[in-house]
């Protein structure tokens, strides 16, 4: 008796353990696969059993159907690289060359700008018309971030007789904040390693619109390669974006087709790989 009552005992101590947890986090049972998931590494690639290899450069919109999972209310994409470089978890880098170090101040201040402004003077709120300066200063927001630049390498490695792409950066792409209120076009705010930010990414959780217990984290969305980009360069001698050549610097469309002959370009030498 005095054994039934020590087992009843522990078995509702553990389900009210199970309950806190649950409550806590709005499930019916405690979620911790994703949050205890470590980064399977790459595997070594022998310099010479490379024998082809191309860089390309990706644009990824969550505002796509197949992305909106990125930006999943509980847990958005831009808030986990945002907080990556601001805390300082991620070196984060200047240019796709990843050389130099963007400072979490430095970041601030590329995404603050101060203006001036004319409004009542409060020291005489009876005179519409005497206006006193003052300064205001906006900063771009985190939320606003709609699109990311990746890097990535298209291998073909002779030992496994494999071709596949591994992703080496991503970068968040912003508008630059102007005082004229002009424009300037979509550049990357600043570069995070893909390498460093992996042990991140396999503990966070992007949804799964098919199954909401087989919980997938950000890595694995990157290395299965579950989102849909179109390509915006490949490596050239002039190290230039496809739009900013002249041929497709006022022509959109024939910029987007020459995005899609590189993706098939890929597809057709992949496949002339294989004998059937």
């Amino acid at each position: 008796m005095k054994r039934t009552l020590v087992i009843f005992m522990t078995l509702m101590l553990i389900a009210g353990v199970s309950q806190a947890q649950s409550k806590f986090e709005d499930f019916t049972y405690p979620h911790t696969a994703v949050k205890e998931r470590k980064a399977v590494p790459y595997r070594y690639i022998r310099e010479a059993n490379v024998k082809w290899s191309k860089r390309v450069h990706r644009v990824i919109d969550v505002r796509e159907k197949q992305n909106k999972v990125m930006h999943w209310p509980r847990n958005p994409f831009y808030r986990i690289i945002w907080d990556a470089a601001m805390n300082g978890e991620v070196a984060a880098y200047a240019n796709d060359s990843l050389t130099s170090i963007k400072t979490p101040e430095d970041i601030q201040k590329e995404i603050s700008i101060e203006s001036t402004v004319m409004v009542p003077n409060p020291d005489n709120p009876n005179d519409p018309y005497d206006l006193v300066p003052l300064v205001v200063q906006e900063t771009y927001e985190p939320r606003k971030i709609v699109k990311y630049r990746i890097m990535e390498d298209w291998i073909f490695d002779y030992n496994y007789s494999d071709f596949r792409a591994r992703i080496i950066a991503i970068a968040p792409l912003i508008k630059p904040l102007t005082e004229s209120g002009i424009e300037l076009g979509e550049v990357p705010l600043y570069w995070l390693k893909m390498e460093d930010l992996r042990d991140k990414l396999s503990q966070e959780e992007v949804f799964n619109t098919k199954n909401d217990a087989a919980r997938m984290s950000f890595d694995h969305f990157f290395q299965m390669r579950q989102f849909s980009s179109y390509v915006v360069k490949e490596s050239n001698m002039y190290d230039l974006d496809i739009a900013m050549f002249d041929e497709f610097r006022d022509n959109g469309v024939e910029a987007l087709l020459e995005s899609d002959k590189i993706k098939n370009d890929l597809f057709i030498l992949e496949h002339d790989l294989w004998e059937y």
